[in-house]
């Protein structure tokens, strides 16, 4: 008959395994700011399956690791075993893939990931998803800096001060942020903005 305590440790192994991941995924998921049903949504994966995954139930397949890990902004060997990897990117410090663009802000219906890399200290760039909807607010708001945008894909509408525009695929705008503005999309499809904002 076997040791018993050496079939504990066969059967310990690949759970305990299970779990780390799922508990690096977890906190990762909530600094990003996700629930879990933002991050099914963006993963294509369902809220009961990442929900085991994070509880260490299940061991993730690699389809779920890549999908998880290009929503939360981390390779996928981070999640596997972070020990493993180096803490520099493989592309050096002025390179961000689309695929590694971290997750800044969801919130209103507004996605933001960040665009440039942290070696750029003075200028912070953004793609910006607006789901139908999505605003900054119902009030216009002032901060230091300014802010230069392009339209990518659908439709904006910017108010600056008392005047209200409509900016489309391809338009851009730069205005200072020191003058009342918000920003919504009142379409029914989403709408995508290369926006940059200068730290002031």
């Amino acid at each position: 008959m076997p040791n018993s305590n050496i079939v504990k440790e066969r059967f310990a192994a690949p759970i305990d395994h299970a779990e780390g991941v799922g508990k690096r995924l977890k906190e990762l998921r909530r600094r990003r700011g996700f629930t879990l049903a933002q991050l099914a949504e963006r993963t294509k994966l369902s809220v009961s399956s990442l929900s085991q995954v994070e509880r260490g139930l299940v061991s993730p397949t690699i389809r779920t690791i890549y999908s998880v890990s290009t929503a939360l902004g981390v390779s996928p060997a981070w999640i596997i075993d972070p020990d493993s990897v180096n803490a520099q990117d493989p592309d050096g410090p002025h390179i961000v893939r689309a695929t590694r663009r971290r997750p800044f802000l969801n919130k209103n219906g507004v996605i933001k990931h960040l665009a440039t890399p942290d070696v750029e200290a003075r200028h912070i760039g953004f793609v910006v998803t607006l789901e139908p909807n999505g605003s900054s607010g119902g009030e216009q708001y002032t901060h230091l800096g300014e802010e230069v945008g392009l339209v990518l894909s659908g439709t904006l509408v910017l108010e600056i001060e008392n005047r209200t525009y409509r900016v489309s695929e391809g338009d851009s705008f730069a205005f200072s942020s020191t003058l009342p503005h918000r920003f919504y999309n009142d379409t029914s499809t989403n709408t995508v903005v290369f926006w940059v904002n200068s730290r002031g």
